[in-house]
């Protein structure tokens, strides 16, 4: 889509067709989260739990599933990563943060050749990026679940982006004091320790990923001034606006109706007047029409899935166009009336 040259970004520019083009944020995302450099420890992390659960293990998975329940765990699974999905990182490293203390007690026991696994997780300094990891990875999921669902505006989205960029500096600042009130993963391992451990050199890493988000997310800077005023048209500087706006923005500001409105984002701007404000609704519905990201287009895919299995992979081209267009739809389709219709509906279907 993209590609600059034989994309679909490429062909609009070759035929001079000007538009803004932007990458998915929840893509951009997901990338700014891969480049936190504890990469190895992730690996020793899917190494052992591949160990535990993966591939033809299930008899060493059993024993490892009765450890637990004797035990009495908080959980009582590792889950597997898959590199494709956003939120299984965080997902499988806190399940494994959990369960650190069982898990070192059953390669212990039951597996043989484990003894470096066995010092990874009686190595401090591996634990150490392993709390760290699992905090940060957490809270970028909460980022990447804010990005997630339909009827979202660019404005909704790059305000949740720049709320984790703040963010950021608040935990370096957090963690050049050593204060772990917002890694609850590496609070409760300083707190096993009788001396504590230390985290501040773990700011560069806070850094770095900041730096990310600036880079990947240069592009919605052009977006700025366009946000700024579909958040707030009522207390905008009218001078700075484009000019072609100012006049209905001066009759707008003055509308006892809208200013005493309570409704905000594109509930506000579907009160306005089409007689009225024009050229205000026609502005708004062109931000509201750019796409943010490709959540729609992924749903759609996942919903594709379901419908066509292994055990319905006879669906017609028609049929499946028909279903697929049901499964995305936000109407509520009334079959009840519309199979009573039909002269002989197929009631087995």
């Amino acid at each position: 889509m993209t590609g600059t040259i034989s994309g679909f970004v490429g062909f609009l520019r070759q035929n001079q067709i000007t538009v803004p083009t932007l990458h998915c944020i929840i893509h951009q995302e997901a990338l700014c989260a891969k480049s936190i450099k504890l990469s190895t420890t992730m690996a020793t992390v899917t190494k052992i739990t591949n160990l535990i659960r993966g591939g033809n293990r299930s008899l060493t998975h059993r024993k490892f599933l009765t450890l637990l329940e004797e035990m009495d765990s908080a959980y009582g699974d590792l889950l597997l990563h898959t590199e494709v999905r956003w939120l299984s990182r965080g997902k499988c490293l806190v399940r494994f943060f959990e369960l650190r203390h069982e898990i070192a007690t059953f390669l212990r026991e039951e597996v043989t050749n484990s003894a470096e696994l066995q010092n990874d997780l009686e190595d401090v300094e591996f634990l150490r990026n392993l709390a760290f990891l699992t905090d940060i990875t957490q809270h970028l999921n909460v980022l990447n679940l804010q990005l997630q669902g339909k009827k979202q505006t660019i404005c909704q989205m790059v305000g949740f982006v720049d709320s984790f960029r703040k963010k950021l500096h608040l935990f370096k600042s957090a963690l050049d004091k050593n204060n772990l009130l917002h890694f609850p993963c590496c609070r409760k391992l300083s707190e096993e320790e009788e001396e504590g451990l230390e985290f501040r050199d773990y700011t560069e890493i806070i850094e770095d990923l900041s730096s990310e988000f600036d880079r990947r997310f240069n592009d919605f800077e052009s977006f700025r001034p366009d946000i700024s005023l579909f958040s707030n048209p009522i207390h905008c500087d009218i001078e700075s606006q484009p000019g072609h706006l100012q006049l209905e923005l001066c009759e707008l500001q003055c509308d006892p109706s809208l200013n005493t409105s309570q409704v905000t984002g594109i509930d506000f701007w579907k009160l306005l007047s089409p007689e009225r404000y024009p050229l205000l609704r026609n502005w708004a519905l062109k931000l509201c029409s750019v796409f943010a990201s490709t959540y729609i287009c992924e749903t759609a895919f996942s919903s594709l899935k379901h419908v066509k299995s292994k055990n319905r992979n006879r669906l017609s081209d028609v049929v499946l166009s028909h279903i697929l267009r049901v499964a995305t739809s936000q109407l509520e389709v009334d079959f009840i009336s519309l199979v009573s219709s039909f002269m002989k509906p197929q009631c087995s279907h």
